[in-house]
Formats: C-alpha cells, sequence, structure tokens
C-alpha cells in the first residue's frame, strides 16, 4: 500500500478503539484500493491469511467494514466518517464511564482535607487546571492577569458569571494600549471589570484554591509551570493583595451586584455593601462561621447597619451587625478583636431607606 502522510495518526485513531495497526492498515488498505478479496490483501499488505481473516472480523464486527459474500467473497471499507462517528461515540462513552468511577473514588475516598501547595508542570495542564476550577466555583471568582490572558478564560467567567457567581475580573496591558469597554471583547458582558498597571495571573474560586502562573501569558506558552495552592492563609494573601489592586485600578465596568450576593472573600463583600448603602439601600446579613471567644461554628443573622474599613491601627474590617440580642461586628475568618468570624456571607437587600 502507498504510505501517505498522515498514516501514523489514523493506526493512532484505531489503536484507540482497541485495534491493531493492522486492522489500521487494512481498512487504508480497502478504502484505497478496494473492494478487494482475502487474496488480494494479502499480496497489498504481505499478511498471512489467517491474520487477515481476524483482522476482517474485528473491523465488521465494529461496522467498519462490509463484506460481499460472492464468488469470490469481496471486502470494502465503510467511509471515514463512520469511523470518526464512532470513535467520538466511544470516547464519550468511555469518559462518561470514567468520570463516574473516579467521582465514586472521590466520594468515598478518606476524607481528608485537601491542603497544601502543588506544583504544575505542564502549561496544558496549567491552563486546563484555570478552567475546571472557574467552572467549580460556587460563590465567587477573582481573576487577575493580562488583557489576553483574562480574555482567554472569557468564556468561561461568563458562564460562571451565569450560573450566579461573583466574578471580578482585573487585567492590564501596555501603558501604550489602554483598555476600553469597546476593546473587551467578549469580556465586556462580565459585570465588573477594571484595569490595573500590573499584576500577576491567578484565579481564586471561593476562596479555597487558587491557580497560579509562575510567568506572564505569553511566558507560560513556551512552558512555564504554576502552582495549585490551596493553603487558606496564601488564598488569603492573594485575596487582599487583589483587593488592594481593585481598589486602585481604573473602573471600566462597575455594574450593581444581583442581590442577594453569595461571598466567601469577607474583603469583596464589605467594598460591594458600604457601596451599596451609601446609594441608601437597606440590607441584611447572613454570616456563616466562629464566634471568636469560644470558637463555636454558628451563623449570624441581622440588618447590616455599617461596614468599618480602617488602616489607622493596622487592617481593621468588619460589619456591624444589629441582632436579635443586639449588635455583633463580624470580622473576616482570621478576625480577633471582632466577635464572630465569617466564613460564608450572604448579602441581601431590605429595600431603600
Amino acid at each position: 500500500m502507498v504510505r501517505l502522510a498522515g498514516e501514523d495518526r489514523v493506526i493512532d485513531l484505531f489503536k484507540k478503539l482497541g485495534f491493531g495497526s493492522l486492522d489500521a492498515r487494512v481498512y487504508m488498505t480497502l478504502l484505497l484500493r478496494g473492494p478487494l478479496t482475502i487474496s488480494q490483501l494479502m499480496g497489498e499488505l504481505e499478511a498471512y491469511r489467517p491474520q487477515l481473516h481476524d483482522s476482517l472480523s474485528r473491523l465488521m464486527a465494529k461496522g467498519f467494514v462490509e463484506v460481499n459474500k460472492g464468488k469470490p467473497t469481496l471486502y470494502r471499507a465503510v467511509t471515514p466518517q463512520v469511523v470518526l462517528d464512532t470513535f467520538k461515540h466511544e470516547m464519550q462513552r468511555l469518559s462518561e464511564e470514567a468520570m463516574t468511577y473516579m467521582r465514586e473514588l472521590a466520594r468515598y475516598g478518606d476524607g481528608s482535607v485537601s491542603r497544601g501547595v502543588w506544583s504544575l508542570r505542564s502549561r496544558v495542564g496549567l491552563y486546563r487546571r484555570y478552567l475546571s476550577v472557574i467552572s467549580e466555583a460556587e460563590r465567587d471568582l477573582f481573576v487577575s492577569g493580562s488583557l489576553r490572558f483574562v480574555k482567554h478564560l472569557a468564556r468561561h467567567l461568563l458562564s460562571a458569571q451565569e450560573r450566579g457567581v461573583l466574578v471580578y475580573a482585573l487585567a492590564y496591558t501596555p501603558l501604550s494600549k489602554p483598555i476600553s469597554s469597546e476593546s473587551l471583547g467578549p469580556l465586556g458582558k462580565l459585570n465588573k471589570v477594571r484595569v490595573v498597571a500590573s499584576c500577576d495571573h491567578f484565579v481564586i474560586a471561593d476562596s479555597k484554591v487558587a491557580v497560579i502562573s509562575y510567568g506572564k501569558w505569553r511566558v507560560m506558552r513556551c512552558g512555564e509551570r504554576g502552582l495549585v495552592v490551596e493553603e487558606p492563609l496564601l488564598i488569603g494573601y492573594l485575596e487582599r493583595d487583589f483587593l488592594r489592586n481593585w481598589t486602585l485600578a481604573k473602573v471600566i465596568i462597575d455594574a450593581e451586584i444581583p442581590l442577594p450576593a453569595r461571598f466567601t472573600f469577607y474583603g469583596m463583600a464589605m467594598l460591594e455593601t458600604k457601596r451599596l448603602l451609601s446609594r441608601g439601600v437597606r440590607l441584611s446579613g447572613e454570616f456563616e462561621g466562629i464566634w471568636v471567644s469560644s470558637r463555636k461554628r454558628d451563623v449570624v443573622k441581622g440588618d447590616i447597619v455599617d461596614v468599618v474599613i480602617d488602616y489607622t491601627l493596622g487592617e481593621i474590617m468588619h460589619f456591624v451587625v444589629k441582632t436579635r440580642e443586639g449588635l455583633v461586628r463580624v470580622g473576616g475568618p482570621d478576625a480577633r478583636v471582632e466577635e464572630f468570624a465569617a466564613q460564608n456571607i450572604i448579602i441581601r437587600s431590605l429595600g431603600s431607606m
């Protein structure tokens, strides 16, 4: 058989379907020369009759080869589209079955909490990890990086926003190329976009996991690695760095957040709440966390009467919540001077003043 460019790709495809290289060559020979008899196939492929019988049986069982039982018996290949459709179907089925099994493994694992910092050595693996973190986010997403980097993630960020996740995108570009709402492309559909002079490349989801690139997006394409961070302390530093850059950045799109709004990062929750209160919106809050003095888990509910952000004596940030028992100061997960440390926050509207 004439050897054409791309033959190895076809053989690889057939192997993924459980066939051998001879099976792929039989199919390609019939596609090029067929219909053929077994004797003609023997001449084309220099293979033995029993080998070809076995190969043809496998191909016919899968529907890749048809037979005409005349005198002599002839074999012909079906169209390549049939092979491709079969491959797609098989891969989808195997993927679904494998995913079901792997989810069961995760479900019945030892239940240990995932912590630490994990290294990613693959550029493709790093990019896919960004996508998986975005797709698994449930409450809030913070994305930081070059405009090109953020644009690469745009479709996935919009999908997260559509399912109710609060998405905050912070981008930078050379000063000679200022960003406008017209230059954002699909990012223009996000509710929150700001521009900063420079920032690192990372994505944070639900204050649980962060994915960071060692280098800039253009460098990452040349093989730079990244990190997966699941350590709360480090994620807290990243979130505070994001908030600092966010408050200093130029606003491009700043739509009001839809209420009720769910946050895991208290800093952004305070910023948004303070903004709403200043506009005369009455708000209530539901704060899941622990009492600082007793370390007992609880949920604090009540009207939000104030948001305190004070840097004169260090970073003091907390909600002032009016509950049935009185006023409660609700800080972040590492609160010390406040009465309550919140880990998950829900902000609801009570109407306008």
